[in-house]
């Protein structure tokens, strides 16, 4: 499968937490947690390559493809990238903050989209998503998980929603930026 992993580039990178980190070191930790990211990506036996979707292509490891976009967030990068034709065969969606991700949970993932998987976010997004087929279902990004299930069964899919502790982490607000720092 390709994964897919969309990153806003550091111009006004993690602002939500502004409160704790000044501007150098909210970028800093957007790069940290885009690497940490890839390099699960890299390791999972089932990513056979990974795409980088970004407006800043100044920021990504060796070894990654990168798809620039319009910079106008994460529903139109990913979007953009599920209809590249590197997706076609299947794709693992993850978001670049997900600082505890290991290989072993995108491999997880992955085995459970029979044909979608989805993994939300403890603030109710959505983290993570396989999908078997791209032109099947075309999630939308930015909404809550419910509404992406909700969807996927309007299109006659059911949906394998995992509890994984490591990819339900993003850091967005200050309190997942403490609780990233207390479990790393």
């Amino acid at each position: 499968m390709l994964a897919i992993v969309p990153f806003r580039g550091l111009d006004g990178a993690k602002t939500r937490l502004a409160a704790v980190l000044p501007p150098e070191a909210r970028a800093r930790l957007a790069l940290e947690m885009l690497d940490r990211v890839l390099v699960a990506c890299e390791g999972a036996s089932s990513i056979e390559r990974t795409l980088l979707v970004t407006p800043d292509p100044s920021a990504p490891r060796s070894g990654v493809d990168v798809l620039e976009d319009g910079g106008t967030g994460h529903p139109a990068a990913v979007a953009l990238a599920l209809v590249d034709p590197r997706a076609q065969n299947g794709a693992v969606v993850v978001m670049a903050d997900c600082p505890l991700v290991e290989p072993g949970s995108l491999d997880a993932l992955v085995a459970a989209a029979r044909p979608l998987a989805l993994v939300a976010a403890r603030d109710g997004g959505v983290n993570a998503l396989a999908l078997r087929n791209p032109a099947a279902f075309r999630p939308v990004f930015g909404v809550p998980a419910a509404d992406t299930v909700a969807r996927a069964r309007a299109a006659g899919i059911e949906p394998a929603i995992l509890d994984d502790e490591r990819l339900s982490l993003d850091v967005d607000r200050p309190e997942d930026y403490e609780l990233a720092l207390a479990l790393l």
